[in-house]
């Protein structure tokens, strides 16, 4: 017999489920499109003792962009500069920070900003103990050319010198300048704010000092650099960061590094002559005229 309340029934169970089904997706679809926005970056980091302060830059900028949800993942393992390069160019890596020029700018999308605020733009000069004298009375760029500098083969500052005509002598292993600085191959190193004091400590060995009242100020910038394959990402950290700088948080993060506070103690303790040395590998879109992305160090200048 034909059963009406069976076959009532059977539609509603039915029509129950094609209803519950609907509300599941309907919820489905409204906690997507957050979800959509959960995405992994993948960064690889070169320099080992910027390695917290990198993530710790990194993590900063997410913050300080609301819409943005991020799962940081950092690429382990030693890789060659080439294979890092090639992984950006893949999509593979996301991001890392290196040193700007116009080939880089090129190949990946750079955030301009400074991580650094300039502060590795800051050369100091590495003397033999005794020879303090040949270094009174150089004040400028042309005086400086008449003493000769010790550097690395494939370093930057070495291609700027050169390009300045500085008078240098050259070596492909930056650990046996040291030596060749007590034996007079030279007359000075050019080392970094925050490279000096420990390098000193290392080869203590030698009799070498550091030279108290010339520093040399070339322009020098780490940005992080973005794969192209992630236009969006780039822009969500440039927007974080430039946040960050002018609601102060960047400089709190900035100030709290070892590589800050160590070269500041060191600056503080002298009076500067400062001499300038243009780099023209520094990209022309490079932002020095943003005096908000670059540390101030008037006040310690002659």
């Amino acid at each position: 017999m034909f059963n009406i309340y069976s076959t009532y029934h059977s539609k509603t169970t039915c029509f129950s489920s094609q209803t519950h089904i609907i509300n599941l997706l309907l919820m489905l679809i409204l906690i997507l499109p957050s979800v959509s926005f959960a995405k992994t970056i993948n960064f690889y980091i070169e320099e080992a003792s910027l390695e917290k302060y990198n993530k710790d830059i990194l993590s900063m900028a997410l913050r300080n962009v609301d819409s943005a949800k991020f799962t940081l993942n950092q690429i382990s393992g030693k890789l060659t500069r080439a294979q890092a390069f090639n992984k950006m160019e893949s999509g593979e890596i996301d991001l890392m920070w290196l040193s700007t020029n116009e080939e880089l700018e090129e190949r990946f999308i750079p955030i301009r900003v400074p991580m650094l605020k300039g502060l590795m733009s800051y050369r100091t000069l590495m003397i033999r103990e005794g020879s303090e004298n040949k270094f009174y009375g150089v004040n400028n760029l042309e005086q400086l050319k008449s003493l000769k500098a010790g550097v690395g083969r494939f370093w930057t500052t070495t291609k700027v010198f050169n390009a300045e005509r500085l008078n240098t002598v050259l070596t492909t292993k930056p650990a046996n300048l040291y030596p060749m600085l007590e034996g007079g191959r030279f007359d000075y190193i050019p080392r970094g704010l925050m490279e000096i004091l420990p390098e000193l400590k290392t080869y203590a060995e030698y009799p070498l000092k550091l030279q108290t009242d010339i520093l040399l100020h070339l322009p020098t910038v780490i940005y992080p650099f973005v794969s192209k394959e992630n236009p969006a990402l780039a822009k969500i950290i440039e927007t974080g960061m430039l946040k960050a700088i002018d609601n102060g948080e960047f400089d709190q993060v900035f100030e709290t590094t070892t590589v800050y506070k160590d070269s500041m103690n060191l600056i503080s303790m002298h009076k500067w002559n400062v001499i300038p040395i243009k780099n023209n590998l520094l990209p022309n879109k490079t932002p020095l005229s943003e005096k908000k992305l670059w540390l101030d160090l008037g006040e310690y200048i002659q």
